[in-house]
């Protein structure tokens, strides 16, 4: 986290000031002063400097941001932008970054709009929003899945399996990171083979699959052709967990899905403990969380569980 945060800092801060000829940068001191500050925050980053380590620099934006407002409104609308990531990523203050990006929706909108940075920070809140959505499902019931083709025979809807934990994996068959999860997927499924959890791979008809052949199977309007092709899709992959097509679409809203693959657990009363996760995620952390849904619910955890 800490490398991206120095990388995109880096990044940001070239497309703002190092694009300027060095007599504008003489002329534009805040231009330079915040070349001087994010170097600081680099620097500091790099040493692994706390959050409280950085007050300083915290303090130093609100002030240039104040500074160039009157001067050059577009600078200070970068300079938004860029404390904005830094509240948000480095410092985790989630108050002071929902300030900004207020800022930056109203007040800067307009010096963003068309440039990479307005198109960056779109996708930020994009993301933001989503985990937002995500976590806010956290809790509540799960949201129902109907299953129109099962590679386990019984397999009909998510509701159909309460009693157990829940493990669903949103994936499709051109997703390359999808396929990349399945050693660690298979890996957890095997893990909990003797406890009350399923693991359970969840796509919906895409038109075509992907990955069997070097040209894609083209499927579209052919839903049997599709399935019978995931099926030996399934087989090439060595996918020994069940694998479902639902009624809704792999990117599903109601879970936040906006990305792939995308990693949801739900417990035994049908709640949603935690949804998106990255299947990639450690193989501790994965059985950490479900363990304790099973201790929670008194269900036996697998042998292997136990014995370790």
């Amino acid at each position: 986290m800490k490398t991206r945060i120095v990388l995109l800092l880096g990044f940001v801060l070239s497309a703002l000031v190092v694009s300027a000829s060095a007599q504008d940068q003489k002329a534009t001191d805040p231009s330079a002063e915040l070349t001087a500050l994010v170097a600081r925050i680099q620097a500091k980053i790099r040493a692994g400097k706390t959050a409280a380590e950085l007050a300083p620099e915290a303090a130093d934006f609100a002030a240039l941001r104040a500074k160039s407002g009157g001067q050059d409104p577009e600078l200070a609308a970068k300079i938004a932008y860029l404390e904005y990531t830094f509240q948000l990523d480095v410092l985790k203050d989630r108050r002071a970054a929902m300030e900004l990006r207020k800022e930056l929706e109203t007040k800067h909108r307009k010096y963003l709009a068309g440039t990479s940075l307005g198109r960056e920070f779109e996708m930020q809140k994009r993301s933001e929003q989503a985990r937002a959505a995500q976590a806010d499902l956290v809790g509540q019931p799960a949201p129902e899945l109907n299953f129109i083709w099962s590679s386990r025979e019984g397999l009909t809807r998510l509701s159909a399996l309460r009693g157990k934990v829940v493990v669903l994996d949103f994936w499709a068959t051109w997703c390359g990171p999808c396929v990349a999860t399945f050693p660690q997927i298979r890996e957890l499924a095997e893990h909990y083979k003797d406890a009350d959890v399923i693991v359970l791979g969840v796509t919906s008809l895409q038109g075509y699959v992907a990955g069997l052949t070097p040209p894609r199977i083209d499927t579209k309007g052919d839903a049997q052709k599709e399935f019978a092709a995931t099926s030996e899709f399934i087989k090439a992959k060595q996918m020994t967990w069940p694998v479902v097509f639902t009624d809704e679409r792999v990117f599903n809203p109601h879970y936040s899905v906006t990305g792939i693959p995308h990693m949801a657990i739900i417990a035994p009363d049908g709640t949603v403990r935690h949804n998106g996760l990255h299947p990639g995620m450690p193989h501790a952390d994965k059985l950490q969380k479900i363990d304790q849904i099973l201790m929670e619910f008194g269900k036996t955890k697998s042998a292997r569980t136990s014995g370790e």
